[in-house]
């Protein structure tokens, strides 16, 4: 099994780039919890790219289907039930 390591003495360059708000502040507050910050875990995705030579996760194109279910509820055109007794009686119409 191959080991992650993040070398700190490693020589560091700064650079810019542009992350979605909301994700940004996520991965913040839950890197922090294990007393890292964003850059640390950026490095860390980085370092798992470079040791592995591939992503570390799997990259799935979603069907016609599933995209046209993703937009609907983008645009809040989604119905919810409170229950499953509720989802089976509007199913069955």
């Amino acid at each position: 099994m191959k080991t992650l390591t993040v070398k700190s003495n490693e020589k560091r360059i700064a650079t810019s780039i542009k992350l979605n708000k909301k994700n940004r502040d996520f991965a913040k507050n839950f890197f922090k919890q294990y007393n890292l910050t964003l850059s640390d875990g950026i490095n860390m995705f980085l370092a798992k790219v470079t040791m592995d030579k591939k992503l570390p996760f799997e990259l799935e194109i979603p069907n016609k289907e599933t995209m046209k279910a993703i937009k609907e509820a983008e645009k809040g055109e989604v119905t919810y039930n409170n229950s499953v007794e509720e989802l089976m009686r509007e199913l069955r119409g």
